[in-house]
């Protein structure tokens, strides 16, 4: 199976397959997380502010995102072992929960697994896509700790900013945690995105 675009997270009922758009398919982040990790790649340890607005924006093909996700996706091939039972524990737990609170008859149940069993693949890509971003989630938490700097700017577009939210969550989990608040500001008519962190 490779790594590809499939779209938001499915919600397959009785009835068919809708899409939760609120949940968008977490392979839009690869390529802006990528871009953060090489901007970061040759910076010294203990600057207090780390200036990433001019980094590289990369367009990679498939097989370039591929080649780039394993330079920082150590467990690379664990991940397409997991994604398997990752999917599997996503769709029964979604089975339970229509069995549980939605008194379903025969023929709805019936109609429910052949809907689950069409979009079973897209399942598979969507939660490998999640899978891999999470892991390169963690290397960026760890990557920020290893630098300690205390404020990194950014360029706002392209979903770099989107991706340094997401990360907010893990630093602030993370063995010693941190504090992190991001801001959006302007810098001489340039939009630019600002993200603080300190230990707590």
């Amino acid at each position: 199976m490779e790594l590809k675009y499939v779209g938001a997270r499915p919600i397959v009922t009785k009835s068919g397959v809708c899409f939760d758009e609120t949940k968008p398919d977490n392979y839009i982040f690869l390529t802006p997380i990528i871009d953060i990790l090489d901007a970061l790649e040759d910076v010294e340890v203990g600057k207090d502010i780390v200036d990433i607005k001019n980094m590289e924006i990369n367009h990679f093909t498939k097989n370039e995102l591929i080649t780039s996700i394993k330079k920082y996706c150590l467990n690379w091939e664990d991940l397409f072992k997991k994604r398997e039972d990752k999917a599997n524990q996503r769709i029964d737990m979604f089975i339970a929960d229509n069995k549980k609170y939605r008194n379903l008859s025969k023929d709805e149940e019936i109609a429910l697994f052949g809907n689950i069993k069409i979009m079973r693949n897209y399942y598979l890509h969507y939660v490998l896509n999640e899978m891999v971003y999470k892991t390169l989630l963690h290397t960026l938490a760890d990557k920020f700790h290893k630098l300690k700097f205390n404020t990194l700017l950014f360029p706002v577009g392209v979903n770099h900013g989107l991706v340094l939210s997401h990360l907010i969550p893990l630093l602030e989990e993370y063995k010693p945690p941190y504090d992190a608040t991001l801001t959006i500001e302007e810098d001489y008519g340039i939009i630019i995105g600002k993200l603080e962190i300190k230990k707590v």
